[in-house]
Order: structure tokens, then C-alpha cells, then sequence
């Protein structure tokens, strides 16, 4: 009964175009991003997800969202071992990614996080 509840809730959650992702009680995250990113760049990142046993788990589904320098970010939606990317946004400084996923009680909640700096882009040289 609890599979098909779920199995539910996830497709009507797909239907109605909300945010899809894991639930934190059945993966550890790890995010793999770059220490520096050029404010003219894209930040290119991936998420890992390992079930409780550490076997490595592709394609879960996860929610993030990036934090710049100066600029809210907004969710995006990613799956485990794809790599996701977006254009720099904001000022220099440092920028915080967030990887997201569902507790118990159907809230979204950081599981993982990197931080970055971003840097003024190069100037050309005359």
C-alpha cells in the first residue's frame, strides 16, 4: 500500500508540473563542483546520490538552486550523475549551490551543499 501511495503522490506530482525529488531518508548526497567560476562562465556541477549501503544510484531525482552573489536563485530540477549547468548570475564573490530533497514530513531540505567563488571576468588586453 505504501508503494502505490507513493507511486501516486509522484505521478501527481508530474502531472501538475511540481518539484520532483528523493526523499532524504533513502540517499546520501555529495555535489561535485568547481572551487571558481569567471562571472562570463557557466558553472557546471554534478550530484551523487549513494543509497544507505553506498552502492552509487543513478538518475534520483533532485531539486537545486543556486545562491549568487547579489541574486536569489530558483529551483531546477537534476538526476543523480547527469551533469547540470547555468550560467553565472550576480556579482563576484562567493556562491552557494544547494541540493534538495523531500524529508518525512514532505518538506524540501538541503542535503548537500558547495560552495564557489565567482570571478570578475578577464579584461582583454590592449
Amino acid at each position: 500500500m505504501k508503494i502505490f501511495l507513493t507511486a501516486s503522490a509522484l505521478a501527481l506530482t508530474l502531472v501538475a508540473g511540481c518539484l520532483v525529488a528523493a526523499t532524504t531518508e533513502e540517499y546520501r548526497w555529495t555535489v561535485k563542483a568547481p572551487s571558481k567560476v569567471p562571472m562570463d562562465g557557466k558553472l557546471h556541477f554534478t550530484a551523487e546520490a549513494r543509497s544507505m549501503s553506498g552502492t552509487p544510484v543513478m538518475e534520483v531525482p533532485f531539486v537545486w538552486k543556486v545562491d549568487w552573489v547579489g541574486v536569489h536563485g530558483i529551483r531546477h530540477q537534476g538526476s543523480s550523475y547527469n551533469e547540470e549547468r547555468i550560467q553565472v548570475k550576480g556579482g563576484p564573490g562567493t556562491a552557494v549551490l544547494r541540493i534538495l530533497a523531500f524529508d518525512p514530513a514532505h518538506r524540501l531540505v538541503e542535503v548537500a551543499r558547495a560552495t564557489f567563488e565567482v570571478t570578475p571576468s578577464h579584461l582583454p588586453a590592449d
